[in-house]
C-alpha cells in the first residue's frame, strides 16, 4: 500500500482541487464540484479527519439535519461516482500531477498524497456523463434551482465568473423566519430594498498569503500591488498563478456556499440581494448602500474602512495556513489570540453590524477561520434561540432595532449545531 506524505503547504492544496474541479470530469456536474469542495474544504482548513455522510447530505445537498441516511442513498451515490471521477483524473488529464487526491471508502475525508513511483498511470475506462438516479425520500428546500444558484456554485469552484449585479433567487413569498431571527436581519434586509452581498476575493487571499503581507484597501482599489507581480524576481508565485490571480474573479468556497442561506433569508424578509465581487465594489457603494462583506481584510478589503470601530483583526499564521481571530480590545500589546490548535481544533466566527460609511444604512461583516465556521455562524443567525440570546446581550435601540455590535463565535470542533455554539464576547463597536 503506498505510504501517505504530508503535503509542504497548504496552499499547493488548494490549487490541486482547483485545477481537479475545472477538469472535463468534475467540472460538468455541478453537485460533483460542490461535494469536491466542500470535502477538501474540511480538510484543508478544519484538519478533518473523519466527515460523516449525515453532514455531507446537510451542508451539501440541502438535507434535514438529522436525516435517515439508510432511505436516501443520495451521498454514497454521488460520492462513489467522484471517487471514480477522481481516478480517471489522475489517470488521465493528471497523469503528471506529483499529489494525489484520494477518496477513501468508509469515510469522507479526502486524502492527499504523493504519487509513488511504482503506480504508473493507467488509463480508465470512460464514465457515464450522467449520474446515477437516487431516490428523493428527503423533503426539498423552499427554493428553486436557478441560474443564480448554479453561478453561486461556480464562484465556489473558483471558475473565475464574473458576478455584478446579479439578483438572489426569491423564494416562495410568506416563508417563515423565528421573531428573534427577524429582528436580528431586518437591520440588513429591509422590505423592497437591495442589500449588496459582497464576496471575498480568494486570489488576493492567496496573494497576500504567499506574500506574507496584507494588501490596502488603496493598492487594491487602483490595483497597483499587481506590479509587484513582475516585479518581484523572488516571488513564490509561478507564472501560472500570476495569471490567475490578475486575470480570474475567485471566491472562497465558504463565501459562495452563504449565499444559499443570505438568498432565503433577504427573500422572507421580501428584500432583495445583488452579488457583488470585492474587485468591482467600490467607495460610492460603502457610503450608500446597506450590505453584507463576506471575509476578512486579507480577503475582501472593503472592511478596511470599519476595523477602526472594531477591535477584532483576522491574523494569518504560516505555518499552519490558517486564519484566526485576535481581539485587541485591551490594546495590541495585550491582545488575546485566539488560534485554536490540536488534532481537532474549534473553529472562530466573528459578526459585526456597524452603519456604513454615509451613516443612511447598515453593514454586517462576517468573518470565520474556514468553511465549516462559517457554516456554522450561518446556522447560529438564521437560529431563533440562539440569535435571541445573542440580542439579549447586544440590546436593542429605537424602534426595537438591533443595537451596532460586534461579537466572537467559537464552534467546538465536535459540534457545528448552534446550541453548542459560544459567544466569546459580545459588545459595542467603538464610536
Amino acid at each position: 500500500m503506498p505510504r501517505v506524505s504530508p503535503i509542504s503547504t497548504t496552499d499547493s492544496r488548494r490549487v490541486l482541487v482547483d485545477r481537479v474541479a475545472q477538469s472535463s470530469y468534475i467540472s460538468r456536474s455541478t453537485r460533483l464540484r460542490d461535494l469536491l469542495l466542500y470535502l477538501c474544504d474540511r480538510v484543508i482548513v478544519d484538519g478533518a479527519e473523519e466527515i460523516h455522510e449525515q453532514e455531507v447530505g446537510s451542508e451539501v445537498f440541502g438535507r434535514a439535519k438529522h436525516y435517515d441516511t439508510a432511505s436516501d442513498n443520495i451521498v454514497r451515490v454521488h460520492a462513489s461516482t467522484l471517487r471514480k471521477r477522481l481516478e480517471q483524473y489522475f489517470a488521465e488529464e493528471g497523469r503528471d500531477e506529483r499529489v494525489i487526491i484520494e477518496l477513501p471508502k468508509g469515510n469522507y475525508a479526502p486524502i492527499f498524497r504523493e504519487r509513488t513511483l511504482d503506480e504508473p498511470p493507467v488509463p480508465l475506462p470512460s464514465l457515464p456523463e450522467l449520474l446515477p438516479r437516487v431516490a428523493p425520500t428527503a423533503p426539498k428546500r423552499n427554493f428553486k434551482l436557478t441560474p443564480v444558484g448554479v453561478l453561486a456554485f461556480l464562484l465556489a469552484c473558483c471558475t473565475g465568473f464574473l458576478f455584478y449585479r446579479l439578483e438572489f433567487f426569491r423564494s416562495q413569498p410568506g416563508a417563515s423566519l423565528p421573531y428573534a431571527v427577524r429582528q436580528f436581519w431586518s437591520g440588513v434586509f429591509q422590505p423592497g430594498e437591495t442589500t449588496d452581498i459582497v464576496l471575498d476575493d480568494a486570489a488576493l487571499a492567496l496573494f497576500s498569503e504567499l506574500e506574507g503581507r496584507t494588501v490596502s484597501l488603496s493598492e487594491y482599489f487602483d490595483r497597483s500591488y499587481l506590479r509587484s507581480l513582475n516585479g518581484k524576481q523572488d516571488t513564490s508565485l509561478t507564472p501560472e498563478l500570476r495569471s490567475a490571480l490578475v486575470l480570474k474573479r475567485q471566491s472562497s468556497y465558504s463565501s459562495a456556499h452563504l449565499l444559499w442561506e443570505l438568498s432565503r433569508t433577504a427573500a422572507a424578509l421580501d428584500a432583495k440581494g445583488t452579488v457583488r465581487f470585492a474587485r468591482d465594489y467600490s467607495f460610492r457603494d460603502l457610503k450608500a448602500d446597506r450590505g453584507v462583506l463576506l471575509g476578512n481584510a486579507r480577503s475582501n478589503p472593503w472592511i478596511e474602512p470599519f476595523q477602526s470601530r472594531l477591535s477584532i483583526r483576522w491574523e494569518f499564521d504560516r505555518s499552519t495556513a490558517t486564519y484566526y481571530p485576535v481581539d485587541i480590545s485591551a490594546g495590541t500589546a495585550n491582545a488575546a489570540r485566539y488560534h485554536a490548535t490540536g488534532e481537532h481544533p474549534d473553529g472562530y466566527a466573528s459578526v459585526a453590524f456597524v452603519p456604513n460609511l454615509g451613516g443612511n444604512g447598515n453593514f454586517l461583516i462576517l468573518s470565520a477561520t474556514g468553511g465549516s465556521a462559517i457554516g456554522a455562524a450561518a446556522a447560529f443567525l438564521t437560529d431563533g434561540e440562539s440569535v435571541h440570546a445573542l440580542i439579549n446581550k447586544i440590546g436593542t435601540g429605537p424602534g426595537n432595532r438591533v443595537s451596532y455590535f460586534e461579537a466572537l463565535l467559537r464552534f467546538p470542533s465536535r459540534s457545528r449545531l448552534p446550541r453548542d455554539a459560544t459567544v466569546v464576547f459580545c459588545r459595542s463597536p467603538r464610536s
